[in-house]
């Protein structure tokens, strides 16, 4: 019974000496038997964060949503506790917004020059080299649009004049694009000006002297597109005439036709036709006569 009483107030000392132990330590915050729950770092938040604004910005370029994107950016920019990766990350996001605004700068501005608009497009084509100094091509647009100003403001409204003093600088720098698109732009005004008055064959030479010096020229190509249709209609009516032996009328609209076109092969041999069936008619007419 002694050894019994000695074991159990042995139990009872060590209970109370584990007890004490496990106190200490749990006041003393070791992690070692209680690991703390782990709280997110406001490093680590920032960093989420980071990510998915740059994630946005891409949703944002796609859609079209260029001035939220570039807020974005900005925002980000202002935070001062980046790491060298999310900087580069940030400068390329910053590279891709402005791409996107020179991208849609440069369409306004080639919308504004077709409506003859030519200041408001030069003002869109700095803008768009502000956001992308280093493209070329801007920097030649700009250059074309400042000529066009330039003849538009300066030179007589008759276009011979004006292409005459173009050609002038052409002779002097002959490799020039930029002259060929605005001696280009200069013929296709010329050719319109004289299809409206209803000179159709110098309208059809001034078209085709504009597509030599570009041949994607939406003005030429529209006028030449138009007499074309309109000597085809010519040729087609003159062709009826003839089924129903009007050789007269036939033959002046053919005629009419190649006074527009002189290679137009079509009216040209159907005059021929319809010339020898008029010979041979007043011959016939002056032996019944």
């Amino acid at each position: 019974m002694p050894d019994r009483l000695k074991q159990c107030r042995s139990r009872g000392s060590r209970r109370a000496m584990l007890t004490v132990v496990l106190i200490f330590l749990l006041g003393s915050g070791c992690s070692g038997l209680f690991p703390p729950t782990s709280v997110p770092s406001e490093d680590s938040r920032n960093t989420h964060r980071f990510h998915l604004a740059m994630d946005r910005v891409d949703s944002d370029l796609r859609q079209g949503h260029l001035n939220d994107a570039r807020h974005l950016v900005a925002v980000w920019q202002r935070y001062p506790y980046l790491t060298p990766e999310q900087k580069n990350l940030l400068a390329r996001a910053n590279e891709k917004v402005a791409r996107a605004f020179a991208l849609y700068d440069t369409g306004q501005a080639t919308q504004l020059e077709r409506l003859g608009r030519y200041h408001e497009a030069l003002r869109m084509i700095r803008q768009a080299r502000a956001e992308e100094p280093g493209w070329s091509s801007l920097a030649n647009e700009e250059k074309v649009i400042r000529i066009r100003i330039t003849v538009k403001s300066s030179m007589s409204p008759d276009w011979k004049s004006m292409i005459r003093r173009l050609m002038v600088l052409k002779t002097k720098d002959p490799a020039d694009p930029d002259l060929d698109q605005t001696l280009a732009w200069a013929w296709a005004r010329l050719s319109e000006t004289q299809y409206a008055g209803g000179k159709y064959h110098k309208a059809l030479l001034s078209a085709r002297e504009s597509l030599v010096f570009d041949p994607r020229n939406a003005r030429a190509t529209t006028v030449s597109h138009s007499i074309s249709r309109m000597l085809e209609d010519w040729t087609r009516e003159g062709e009826r005439k003839f089924r129903k032996n009007d050789v007269r009328g036939a033959v002046a609209l053919f005629r009419k036709t190649l006074a527009v076109d002189p290679a137009w092969a079509r009216a040209r041999k159907d005059l021929t036709m319809a010339s020898e069936a008029k010979q041979a008619k007043s011959i016939q007419n002056t032996e019944n006569q």
